[in-house]
């Protein structure tokens, strides 16, 4: 299946395992959609965590202000979700990161959901947008490559 969300350039920054538990299903007996949400925000606190853990602790951060999926299979229980995370190139305090969700040990090519969520880096004191920590800016594309 060919990607339909994600743009070019990105660049992969992290992938994060889980099982999808029995009572994330809805009344059809697939996964819930709300919970892709979840899934999307636990990988993107796993990849902040794995190269700086005190980034959550600060007084400035990254805030969600736009988030969406594409679900392209259903996924029933019993199933490991491999969540695979990617960013775009990054703006003056902004950046968008993208999802794609595929089952442990089928093709990566079988994609079923594909997320984007673009973050802002905000001081949290005064509210307000600010520039992207060069920690940050460093492990995303350059907006220059392909």
């Amino acid at each position: 299946m060919a990607r339909r969300l994600i743009p070019h350039p990105v660049a992969y920054l992290h992938q994060y395992s889980l099982a999808m538990r029995w009572g994330e299903m809805d009344a059809l007996g697939h996964l819930n959609n709300v919970h892709y949400f979840r899934y999307f925000e636990q990988v993107r606190i796993s990849w902040f965590n794995s190269f700086d853990p005190t980034l959550m602790n600060q007084r400035s951060g990254p805030l969600l202000i736009r988030t969406t999926a594409v679900y392209h299979l259903p996924i029933v229980h019993p199933a490991t979700l491999e969540i695979k995370l990617f960013a775009g190139p990054p703006g003056r305090s902004s950046f968008s990161t993208y999802y794609e969700v595929t089952l442990a040990g089928e093709p990566e090519e079988k994609i079923y959901t594909e997320g984007e969520a673009v973050l802002v880096w905000a001081d949290y004191t005064i509210g307000r947008s600010i520039e992207l920590p060069e920690s940050v800016r460093q492990l995303l594309p350059d907006s220059g490559s392909t």
